[in-house]
This record gives C-alpha cells, sequence and structure tokens, in this order.
C-alpha cells in the first residue's frame, strides 16, 4: 500500500473494521463532550527508534515504542493507525500533530516530519515541532532529578553527541549543540547533575574526573512520544512549539565531503 493510500484510508476510517468504527466514534463523542486541551497525534522517527501516541485530555494513550535504526519510513503509517485504535479514536478527531524536529539522524527527521506535515496538510490542522532533547529531559522522573540540573546528550553516530541543559524545572539553560564530550560536560552549570540520553555512558566516562557530579538516571534514553505530546499540548495555546523544521546542528556527510573540495592526485 502506497503512502498516499495509506493517508486516505486514515481519513475516511477505512482502516477499521465497521464494528471497530462504531465503538470508535461512540468513544470520540464521549471524549469530545468532556473535552480538556488539544487532541494531538505525537511521532518520533529522529532518532534510532519509531514511537507514536495520542493525547487526549491530558492523558497519554495508544503509546507504541520500538527501537528501529532502519525501516522507519515502512513502518510509521500503521503505527499510527495502532495508536489511534488503541486510543479509541479516528484521525478526524485529531486538532494537531507533533512532530519531534531534532537533532537527530537526518534521514528519520525528514521521515517524521514529511509524514506530519502530510497528514497536517490532509487535514488542515496544525503541525508543531518539539525537540528531541527536550522530549528527553522531559521523561526525568522526579525521583531521579530531585530539583538537580539535567545534561541531555544524544548519540549523533560520530565522535561528537547532541547536548543541551536543562534547569530543576525542565527549563533550557543552554542551546542544543553537537559538541565532543568533554565540551557538553562544560554546558552544565557547577554543582550535581542528572545525565538522560543514549550518550550518557560517554559522557559518564568524560565525568570520571570532572570536579561536579554527574548520576545516570532511570529516564528512556530516547524521546518517546507520549512526553512530545504533552511539551506540545502545555504549548498549545501560547504557540511556543517549534516550527515543523528539521534542527540541523552538523552538516550532512555529503556535504561535509564537498566542502573539502577536490582531492589531489599524487
Amino acid at each position: 500500500m502506497s503512502f498516499t493510500d495509506y493517508i486516505k484510508k486514515m481519513l475516511t476510517g477505512q482502516s477499521r473494521s465497521s464494528d471497530s468504527a462504531d465503538h470508535a466514534a461512540s468513544q470520540t463523542a464521549s471524549q469530545l463532550a468532556e473535552k480538556s486541551g488539544p487532541t494531538l497525534l505525537a511521532i518520533d522517527t529522529a532518532s534510532t527508534s519509531l514511537t507514536t501516541a495520542v493525547l487526549i485530555n491530558g492523558e497519554v494513550k495508544g503509546e507504541l515504542f520500538a527501537n528501529m535504526e532502519r525501516g522507519q519510513a515502512e513502518h510509521l503509517m500503521s503505527f499510527i493507525a495502532e495508536s489511534l485504535e488503541k486510543a479509541g479514536i479516528g484521525f478526524d478527531a485529531v486538532d494537531g500533530i507533533a512532530v519531534t524536529v531534532g537533532p537527530g539522524a537526518f534521514t528519520g527527521m525528514r521521515i517524521g516530519l514529511a509524514t506530519a506535515r502530510a497528514l497536517g496538510l490532509a487535514r488542515k490542522i496544525p503541525v508543531v515541532g518539539v525537540s528531541s532533547l527536550e522530549a528527553v529531559a522531559y521523561g526525568v522522573s522526579e525521583r531521579d532529578q530531585q530539583g538537580r540540573n539535567i545534561l541531555v546528550a544524544l548519540d549523533s553516530k560520530r565522535n561528537e553527541i547532541f547536548a543541551q541543559a536543562f534547569d530543576g524545572k525542565k527549563r533550557p539553560l543552554s542551546t542544543p549543540e553537537c559538541v565532543a564530550p568533554r565540551q557538553a560536560l562544560m554546558m552544565a552549570p557547577p554543582g550535581d547533575t542528572i545525565l538522560a540520553g543514549d550518550a550518557t555512558p560517554r559522557l559518564l566516562t568524560a565525568a570520571a574526573h570532572a570536579p561536579d557530579a554527574f548520576y545516570d538516571c532511570t529516564a528512556h534514553s530516547l524521546p518517546r512520544a507520549g512526553n512530545v505530546a504533552l511539551i506540545a499540548a502545555s504549548r498549545w495555546e501560547s504557540g511556543e512549539n517549534l516550527a515543523p523544521v528539521p534542527m540541523y546542528l552538523r552538516a550532512p556527510d555529503a556535504r561535509r565531503i564537498e566542502d573539502q573540495g577536490p582531492q589531489k592526485k599524487k
């Protein structure tokens, strides 16, 4: 089934059986009667995973997650359909789409953003962006954090890492950067800091002789769609969400090769 056909089926409700469609319609009517906040579909494909979720009345439903370094484009639409089905609503009940904009894998970012834009255009609903780094920080529990600063580090699959520091209330203390692990440690203010993200092991190694204390945590090391939805919903009315465009912190490998210019023959 083509991408376009899948969108058409979602828009017309053909992907569900008549019984499940009737049940979903009944649930949707009940949920809309007591609606509080936007109903959002959230997508993340910017890292080495695929995750989708639906937010209804401030509650995350139908969240799916799978480690997936490749094949996200082939599986994303089925994940979306399953999340909607588990949440008990049709795509016509969604008010907007929240999608991670990176930093992350170039291909993954493009897959998520292209899909979100296509679905948003088809339904004429807003598409908003959320930082992958902030989504990971949002997942740090109060029990782990205990008011301490957070330093999120995501693997760039190169020598550098994607990093950003957040304060005790998970507000950004720095801009997202692509830096070496030792440089990332300097992004955190003095004092104890919680480390989160899939590049945490690299930071812990670099922090072995650091003057401040850095701690690992139990938070998910990659973004979760539920957290993406919650962040987007908290900024829905104020319009403070990011634009749905890729957050590039380093040049694509192809561009880096081009920038080197022609190689001299020996």
